[in-house]
């Protein structure tokens, strides 16, 4: 409608206001803080064209408080952007500007031209370009220039082949501090090839370079600052391999190779990884999985060069006879050999581990788990420790009476085999969840789990209890909603003389919405000892209309203990809409 805001451009903006007050007592005084905050947002867009757009945005900040300061900061923004069928460009300018001591105003600088070229034929390759410089300057502060130039573009001649390339160049111009200009130069190149076979063969083949080249120069244009040159090259070579002679066989290969080169230092770093696996499945029940790998890592042109070899064997069987037999094993051995150019400091190391699992779903209310897993760990050829775990767990769930038990037990132990010790862990746990009633509009839940542990290493027990109760009424009263929550957590240790650690807390909140109006409120009593037990109210109240809305909040906090330590806040936040 002519005379409205958005019929003369005037998208958007809201005014905003804020009134804090807090106030903290303790036995050295009572501490004050007041403070005003306003602010005002303005969005206005304008000549909008097919080919041209604007935008312009100003921001007003005033904030004062009681210690006397009053801030006033002021950041206009104009944003003018051109588009077109294979290009855009686009201009910004910020200020930001305040009466603090001390602060010049600041004003950033930024502008944009990209373009993209995108043939009709796919066969032909594309070509995308971005050219940006963003500058800054604030008055005896900041004077920097950053310009940076991109192109990139992708091919795919045919469905199996890719192509892609891209470079980069920053340059950053620093006018007020020396030698603090800087230069980075991109390079990157991939070629990829994926082939389908047949149905039952499939391979793909990757290759990607990257090389970066940077620098801090110097302000006599004399070249790099010390220290600061940096040329490096990424080369990974990716190769992977799919073959599925029969339908319930499956076969995997793949071959990497990843290099990365320090071309100032010389540093080179070699990775070659490859792996192969295969997969049977042998009627319904059962499974077979095998796979090898191996991983060389070579460090080379350094002071001490190296060439580390890791093998790992898997072999995984599950055997699924329905619902109560469902089990599994598995076999792992690691092998890493460490060579160095100076002997002393060759190594080797490894492992073996040997695991089964039985899960099994008993009853319709019962689910049983039952796992081993024996763990050889080998330094040097010797075998230096044996770590042996025991798990037991069951799940019993009656629907009909909203009742959850869950028993566990681990039992780990630990040979070392070098000091001649032999430990013991054994841990049991108990968890009871119970939903005493719901209704309509009412649900009470309780639960509790109880631990104990004991250790050889310790010589003691560890007790510990976890109880949460909590019952939530909604629409108790037309738009009341009410919830009540009580934990309550202890731990004990025998043999160390202390007394058990226990806290409990208790809370209720209640919750009023009525069209436009809301109110919430809440209160927590936390007891832990005589000198920590604390108390937090906080109430809310809220009235959102269409264009604006306004809220007030109260919070208060208080620690009891033998010296004073309570306080409270005050918060009037009101915002209105354009």
């Amino acid at each position: 409608m002519p005379g409205t805001a958005s019929a003369v451009g005037l998208v958007g903006g809201n005014y905003q206001l804020i009134w804090d007050q807090s106030t903290d007592r303790t036995d050295a005084g009572e501490t004050t803080t007041r403070s005003l905050k306003q602010t005002l947002d303005l969005k206005y867009r304008g000549l909008l064209t097919g080919l041209i757009e604007n935008e312009l945005t100003l921001k007003v900040e005033q904030e004062i408080k009681n210690d006397g300061t009053n801030t006033v900061r002021v950041n206009p923004a104009i944003n003018l952007a051109f588009k077109g069928g294979y290009w855009s460009a686009g201009a910004k300018r910020t200020i930001d500007d305040s009466n603090e001591a001390g602060k010049n105003p600041k004003i950033s600088d930024s502008y944009i031209v990209e373009f993209c070229f995108r043939p009709t034929r796919p066969a032909l390759p594309d070509l995308k370009g971005k050219y940006s410089l963003d500058a800054d300057f604030e008055k005896d502060s900041t004077d920097t220039r950053k310009q940076a130039v991109t192109f990139s573009s992708a091919y795919k001649p045919v469905d199996s082949l890719d192509f892609k390339g891209e470079y980069s160049k920053t340059t950053g111009d620093d006018r007020l501090k020396a030698d603090a200009d800087t230069e980075e130069e991109k390079m990157s190149f991939t070629a990829g090839v994926r082939r389908v076979f047949t149905e039952k063969l499939k391979a793909s083949s990757e290759y990607k370079v990257d090389a970066t080249h940077g620098a801090t120069l110097k302000s006599d244009g004399t070249g790099a600052t010390a220290g600061s040159d940096k040329q490096d090259q990424t080369h990974a070579w990716k190769n992977t391999l799919a073959f599925r002679p029969f339908r319930d066989t499956d076969i995997g290969g793949s071959y990497d190779i990843d290099l990365k080169q320090n071309l100032v230092t010389g540093e080179h770093n070699i990775i070659r990884s490859g792996k192969g696996a295969v997969s049977q499945q042998i009627g319904d029940p059962f499974n077979v999985k095998a796979d090898a790998s191996r991983v060389v890592t070579e460090v080379r042109h350094t002071a001490d060069d190296s060439r580390k070899t890791e093998d790992t064997y898997t072999v995984d069987f599950k055997a699924r006879f329905g619902p109560k037999l469902d089990f599994s094993m598995k076999y792992q051995k690691k092998d890493t050999v460490e060579d160095h150019v100076d002997n002393a400091k060759d190594t080797t190391s490894g492992s073996l581990n040997k695991g089964a699992t039985w899960n099994g779903e008993l009853t319709p209310f019962w689910k049983a788990n039952v796992s081993y897993d024996l763990t050889d760990t080998i330094t040097l050829k010797v075998k230096t420790t044996v770590d042996t775990k025991y798990s037991l767990r069951s799940t019993f769930d009656f629907k009909p009476i909203n009742l959850n038990l869950e028993p566990s037990y681990d039992i780990t132990m630990k040979d070392d085999l070098v000091k001649g010790e032999n430990t013991a862990t054994r841990d049991f746990k108990f968890k009871l969840a119970y939903k005493a009633f719901t209704t309509a509009n009412m649900e009470g839940r309780f639960d509790h789990t109880y631990g104990r542990k004991t250790d050889s290493t310790l010589q003691n027990i560890q007790r510990t209890d976890a109880t949460n109760a909590n019952v939530s009424w909604k629409e108790a009263f037309p738009g009341w909603s009410f919830g009540f929550d009580v934990t309550r957590s202890a731990t004990d240790t025998s043999e160390d003389d202390l007394p058990p650690d226990i806290t409990s807390s208790y809370g209720i909140k209640a919750d009023y919405k009525y069209e436009m109006f809301s109110l919430a409120w809440n209160y927590k009593y936390d007891k832990k000892s005589v000198g920590d037990d604390s108390e937090n109210f906080d109430v809310k109240a809220g009235w959102i209309a269409p264009q604006w809305d306004v809220s007030l909040s109260y919070t208060f906090k208080k620690t009891f203990s033998d010296v004073l330590n309570e306080g409270y806040s005050i918060n009037l936040t009101f915002k209105y809409n354009l």
